[in-house]
């Protein structure tokens, strides 16, 4: 059991990049218990500070027209799924999942880069038409990630990233629901509009250890698109007038919790699935866009494990509506 802390921090002015700085005082009560103080509603309204307060920009140093934005590293994204058919049961399963992600700035560490960040992701549930042992859940995943990043050479670059996270939904908080993972990636440009992106690493979940590997390709078609083809993303975007692009994409989603049932039995869940998706951007601010794309998700599966037994549940391929509102570098 644990009770509400109230905590100051005072974070100075931070260079997040060369196009923002960030300054901001806050004070909040942290309930690890239940998450109240480090609810949903609370982390989207810091994040929305940082988005929109707190961020300084020299129009002369941004070259946007021709960019193709990378991943967001900055702000809120959430996905609606509609009801889908458990196995063949009954049953119907409906999710949202949000996800907000901080940067902590960019310091100097050991000889190389180092870009720390921290999110909050919120998975909820809802089971519908079906016997339900497991309550409608929402589950959280709390992640700490660090980036370590060394240019070898003109055309080598390497990155290190390790990232401690925690998966609850408030009330589990032990050994098995903390995760690490580390994964050392190399980026070679073999010319100036091709590179290849190589990696391994492995993720501890539920106390075990899983290899990741990683590998894809990335071509510059022309000045206004580029493709990524490989593990995890493969993605086809176009930026088709200056403040806007269009793309496509395909990846894996999924995550890894332990919670407790309607029943107070202790339960790890796994969920993985693909996202087949399209969708389109607009640039409101340099460096800052809004997101709207709409996807099916396939391949799910869930893989529940308690202390009786284990087992796994498919669902059934869904509709998928995502939006997203941040900075994209």
């Amino acid at each position: 059991m644990f009770g509400g802390v109230e905590v100051d921090i005072y974070i100075k002015p931070i260079k997040l990049s060369k196009y923002c700085t960030y300054v901001r005082y806050e004070r909040f009560i942290l309930n690890t218990h239940k998450l109240e103080g480090f609810g949903l509603k609370r982390v989207i309204s810091l994040a929305l500070s940082w988005l929109f307060l707190g961020c300084s920009y020299s129009q002369a140093e941004l070259n946007t027209e021709n960019d193709i934005p990378k991943e967001l590293v900055m702000g809120i994204k959430h996905y609606a799924y509609s009801s889908s058919t458990i196995g063949k049961t009954p049953a119907e399963l409906s999710m949202d999942y949000t996800h907000v992600k901080l940067p902590l700035g960019k310091f100097e560490a050991w000889d190389h880069l180092m870009i720390p960040s921290i999110s909050l992701e919120q998975t909820e549930f809802a089971v519908n038409n079906g016997l339900n042992v497991a309550g409608n859940p929402s589950l959280y995943t709390i992640k700490s990630k660090f980036m370590f990043i060394k240019k070898l050479d003109d055309q080598w670059t390497r990155i290190v990233q390790v990232t401690p996270s925690l998966h609850t939904d408030g009330d589990v908080v032990d050994e098995e629901g903390f995760s690490l993972m580390g994964l050392a990636i190399w980026k070679y440009k073999s010319s100036i509009d091709t590179s290849w992106v190589m990696g391994i690493g492995a993720n501890r979940v539920f106390g075990e250890y899983l290899p990741i590997p990683l590998v894809s390709y990335q071509y510059r078609v022309n000045d206004h698109s580029q493709i990524y083809v490989g593990f995890p993303v493969t993605k086809y975007e176009n930026r088709f007038m200056k403040n806007w692009t269009a793309f496509s994409a395909l990846k894996p989603v999924g995550g890894n919790w332990r919670f407790k049932t309607s029943a107070n039995n202790d339960v790890n869940v796994s969920y993985t699935s693909w996202i087949a998706s399209a969708g389109v951007r607009y640039q409101f601010k340099p460096r800052f866009w809004a997101t709207i794309e709409i996807g099916k998700s396939l391949g799910r599966e869930f893989d529940i494990d308690t202390d009786d037994e284990s087992g796994t549940a498919d669902v059934d391929d869904g509709t998928v509506l995502m939006f997203s509102v941040g900075m994209h570098p």
